[in-house]
Parts: C-alpha cells; structure tokens; sequence
C-alpha cells in the first residue's frame, strides 16, 4: 500500500529536502519483510485495519473494534511531525471537553506520549460517502434530521467556544442508528487560539484572511453542508473552485428556492444566523 504526497512549498525548498513524500504504509502481513526505503519515503507499520490518511494523521480500526488516530510522521522536517502532534493535542482537548455528548464520536484514550488518539468506530463512515452511496433511498425526514443534528453539533462547539474551521461532509459522521456525529478537530481553534486548518471552497466563506477564525465562519460552511444534506450535492459542484470564490464573494449564491429550508441556508450563507438559532429552526421544521 503505497502514498504519495508532493510538498509544493515550505521545506521542500530547503536543501537535502525531498521534492516529493512518499508514504509507504505496511499492513501487519507484510511485518517481516525487509523493506529498504529510498530517498523520499516514509514507512509506516500499519496495527490494524487502515482507514483513511489526510494531512495531519493516519486512522486504523484496530481488532478491538476501536479507531486509532495517529499523527503524521515526518523525519525529513521535524517541525512538520511537531505541528501534526500539535494538531492531535488540540483534538484531544477537544474530545475531552465534548466527551459522552451523543453529537460527537467517544473518545476511548488518549497516550500523550504517542499523541494517539483512540476512538469509537462509526460504521457508516462520512455523511458525504454515505449519501453518496444512498442518495435516492433517503427521506425528506431523514434530511431534516441531519440538518438538525448538524445544527446541534457546531452549536455544541460554539457553546464551548470552539470552532471547527473545517466543516464539510466528510467530517461529519453516520452512526448505526443514522445519526450524526461531528468529528476532526485537529484543525480546530479552542479558547480563541488560531486554528490550522480551512475548508474546500465550496464550504469556506470567501472573506475568510488567513486563520484568523471567526463562530461565522462554520455557519457559512454549516450552510454548504445542509445544501448538501437537502440536494446531495456540492455547492456549485460542477464549476471551477476559482469560479465558485468569485461567484461567493459576490453574494451569488446556489438556487434554494426550491428547497423548503432555502431561506436559512441563504441565511447562512448571508451570516445572518448562528448555531442556536439554526438548531431551534429545524427543531421546529422537522
């Protein structure tokens, strides 16, 4: 199983640093080899099931049943590895502000010597995969209650004075009983520290400077992933990201008329809601 991740600025620039990553993740059954990287590589010993890999971490399901997150390694720039460990201690916090709240995955340990997390499995995998495996089966009531839920979430996190930063489909999650949970925090600015992370265009308000984080940037993205809850699609999906940025920035927004919850999405989008009052709303319409 093999990655590859090309570094297009920062220590790539540097001398003796690799002009490409590639991460080589070796499942348990190929523990015994002899692997000799080259240049450039980075091996990873994988416990148990791989999952998934983005740009901070590595998830595994391992036989207990339970999601292990572990950081990114890095040996070629060490200050990259300590932002990914970073990353996962401010996930951690998080978890343990949240922890037991039915609207985010349980968090089972965390080792702070690793800075891996251990975490309850979610068996139906991002709301983004899973409406895209089952578009045409879900009900009206189904939608409204995501929406709801989704409400819930990002409430919660305002309430604790936490903001995501990167709200989209693919960091909310569907349990057995079709609920939803919000998860990923590694990017996430808690007690009004930066966060380190944005959203893709579609979900990103467009006034958005740096990581400089405002409660109002995750309603603009609470409202791209409710447009995607309600249409199963992307904002403006089959456009150019650059496009999208320009129609945005222009208060041009994707057609919701014909949805019954169009308004408070375009209010969303308009920064003219918050969290509570998005929650009371579905509460109310579902």
């Amino acid at each position: 199983m093999e990655k590859e991740r090309t570094m297009e600025n920062g220590p790539s620039q540097a001398p003796g640093y690799p002009e490409a990553l590639h991460y080589r993740f070796i499942p348990p059954s190929l523990e015994g080899l002899n692997f000799v990287p080259n240049f450039g590589d980075i091996v990873f010993h994988v416990k148990g099931q791989f999952l998934a890999w983005g740009g901070t971490a590595v998830l595994e399901r391992m036989p207990s049943g339970n999601v292990v997150k572990t950081p990114l390694p890095n040996p070629y720039f060490q200050r990259e590895h300590e932002r990914h460990r970073k990353s996962m201690h401010i996930e951690a916090i998080i978890y343990e502000i949240l922890q037991d709240h039915p609207r985010v995955p349980k968090l089972i340990n965390w080792d702070p010597t690793t800075c891996c997390l251990t975490m309850e499995y979610v068996e139906n995998g991002s709301l983004a995969d899973f409406i895209g495996r089952n578009h045409q089966s879900i009900t009206d009531a189904m939608r409204s209650n995501w929406a709801r839920q989704a409400a819930e979430g990002v409430q919660l996190l305002h309430n604790h004075n936490i903001i995501h930063s990167d709200l989209s489909p693919h960091n909310f999650l569907v349990d057995s009983n079709l609920d939803l949970k919000v998860s990923d925090f590694a990017g996430s600015s808690v007690f009004g520290a930066p966060g380190s992370a944005l959203p893709g265009t579609r979900y990103c308000d467009p006034h958005v400077e740096g990581y400089v984080l405002r409660f109002s940037d995750d309603i603009f993205s609470l409202g791209s992933v409710i447009y995607f809850i309600m249409t199963g699609k992307h904002p403006y999906q089959d456009l150019p990201s650059d496009n999208v940025k320009y129609l945005f920035r222009r208060s041009q927004f994707p057609e919701v008329g014909h949805l019954s919850c169009g308004s408070i999405i375009r209010r969303c989008w308009l920064l003219e809601v918050d969290a509570t009052e998005l929650y009371e709303y579905f509460s109310r319409h579902g």
